[in-house]
């Protein structure tokens, strides 16, 4: 029975041996550049560009190690980054990294303190930031009276973030990228466009009124007035632009 037992400890120290070895190894080839840094790719950042990503991410020590790069987001604490949920680091090969960016999904922006408040489809605030982010559009004319960080913003009427997801949805679809998203007293939808207000209405028909501005982005481009589209349909055959006083 002893022997057996001397044989087993005799096998841990040879197994444990060759991790030490092992890691030695790993650590040599480390210096010797087997793990230097050759590529980067970076996947899901719409707010960041590459360049940026990598720079939060990997500093000059972690830039040329893509092992102790891994090592280091695999099992200790993400940094916090602005618009910027969690992130994954993974080894795609000896030479290379992937990076996957899992943003926060934002619809718009309110002007709060001076500082610009992002929040997502159900008017939750994501984030506040003196960053006007490109693309992101800034939205007017909502009452509220108070503001906290992960809860939605206190407007009268909820429901009105379902309307501003559906004009950004639209937005996006149709290309088009207003100064400012307005609502009215009354819930009336305008965009700013240059110095061409766009009367919405209340909602109705967003889809075929977004549709016809891109039609008619670049007739704008040199107007400034209101273009009614209140009432605007596919069967509409006259939209009226009333010049500005």
């Amino acid at each position: 029975m002893w022997k057996q037992e001397r044989k087993k400890r005799g096998l841990r120290k040879w197994i444990a041996a060759l991790a030490a070895l092992a890691a030695a190894l790993v650590l040599a080839l480390s210096f010797v550049g087997v793990f230097r840094v050759r590529q980067v790719t970076v996947t899901g950042n719409v707010y960041y560009t590459k360049e940026e990503i990598v720079a939060l991410l990997l500093d000059e020590e972690n830039l040329s190690n893509t092992l102790l790069a891994y090592l280091k987001y695999q099992y200790m604490d993400h940094p916090v980054i602005p618009f910027v949920d969690d992130f994954e680091v993974t080894m795609d090969s000896w030479q290379s990294l992937r990076i996957r960016v899992y943003e926060k999904s934002i619809v718009g922006y309110v002007r709060y303190l001076g500082q610009n408040v992002y929040f997502d489809k159900d008017g939750i605030v994501v984030e506040s930031s003196a960053e006007e982010l490109d693309g992101v559009p800034r939205i007017s004319g909502l009452s509220f009276d108070q503001l906290t960080m992960h809860q939605p913003l206190s407007v009268e009427d909820p429901d009105i973030f379902s309307t501003i997801l559906s004009i950004t949805q639209l937005l996006t679809k149709y290309d088009l990228k207003p100064d400012e998203i307005r609502f009215g007293t009354a819930g009336e939808l305008y965009l700013q466009m240059g110095d061409v207000r766009v009367a919405l209405g209340q909602g109705e028909h967003l889809d075929e009124k977004v549709s016809r501005l891109k039609q008619l982005e670049s007739d704008l481009a040199d107007k400034s007035g209101t273009l009614h589209m209140e009432n605007y349909t596919d069967e509409t055959t006259h939209i009226s632009l009333e010049a500005a006083r």
